[in-house]
């Protein structure tokens, strides 16, 4: 129920104004949570079996289409993990990636709670047209992860089931951050 009424200039200004104050804060509230708390086996993370590993989003939205196209919010955060290329096929650096993958879809889904706000100040229409940039701008990147996320884990069990296999063992992945100190 809108509270607050402005003109539409003054409206739309605001809103992109709290758009771009809520994505940059939820983004970077986001790539402070400790790796720790990041766990790709949670169910919510889980592929579902409508999922059909994934490849539901390739047959509907044709994800490896558009998917390169995305722009990356990791270059906006000091530190920040991108998941937008694999540099290396290293099992550690997979497993993080996958970790990564669930940073990013808590993000996105963060980035859509606080849409409800916008009917204090927009009207019900323009709070709806609110709603439907919220959902569309993060439902494409989760779409993104839950595409990834499957794929993803099929690469590290051939890997491991390769590795098994050759009974050969890796020289660990260990990320820059933790090699800065022996210089």
């Amino acid at each position: 129920m809108q509270i607050f009424f402005l003109d539409p200039t003054q409206t739309i200004l605001l809103d992109i104004i709290i758009w771009l104050v809520i994505q940059l804060t939820i983004g970077y509230c986001s790539s402070k949570i400790p790796l720790d708390w990041l766990n790709p086996d949670h169910w919510f993370f889980q592929t579902f079996g409508w999922e059909k590993d994934g490849e539901i989003y390739q047959k509907i939205f044709h994800v490896r289409s558009w998917k390169r196209f995305l722009p990356n919010g990791s270059g906006l955060y000091r530190g920040a993990f991108s998941i937008k290329n694999l540099p290396t096929n290293d099992p550690a650096y997979l497993e993080r990636w996958l970790k990564e993958s669930v940073r990013a879809e808590i993000c996105h889904w963060a980035m859509i709670i606080p849409v409800f706000f916008f009917f204090l100040w927009n009207s019900v229409p323009m709070g709806w047209v609110n709603v439907a940039y919220a959902f569309l701008s993060n439902l494409v990147p989760i779409v993104v992860q839950r595409y990834n996320r499957p794929r993803m884990r099929k690469l590290l069990d051939r890997m491991e089931n390769n590795k098994l296999k050759k009974g050969t063992t890796r020289v660990p992945y260990i990320p820059q951050t933790e090699l800065s100190h022996t210089h």
